[in-house]
């Protein structure tokens, strides 16, 4: 069966999924962003619902793509809500910042 996946952006030329799309907790977790003349991405989520501590986003590229695998940890709160902070470099010198959140889940 094949792994859902969740947009988390998409434009013109980038896309943010996210996988699997319903995001468990302690189970790996993959980011996955793809834009052209991408120099470097640097990223870290924080809990929303509840403090987690910062988990570091560790961005490789892999045929174009840059991959980030990471677990997040079970809390108290079935639903909770995380916060996505990425710092994109392109080759032309210039930097964007995404902000985006998305719910782990583990019911």
């Amino acid at each position: 069966m094949p792994v859902s996946s969740l947009t988390l952006l998409e434009e013109n030329t980038i896309q943010l999924k996210l996988s699997p799309g319903h995001a468990p907790v302690e189970t790996p977790l993959l980011l996955q962003l793809t834009a052209a003349d991408v120099l470097d991405v640097s990223g870290e989520l924080t809990g929303v619902s509840m403090y987690m501590g910062k988990v570091p986003l560790r961005f490789r590229q892999r045929e174009g793509i840059w991959q980030a695998e990471f677990l997040l940890g079970a809390c108290s709160d079935p639903d909770m809500l995380w916060q996505l902070q990425l710092e994109i470099r392109f080759t032309d010198g210039q930097t964007r910042s995404l902000t985006k959140q998305f719910h782990t889940s583990w019911r």
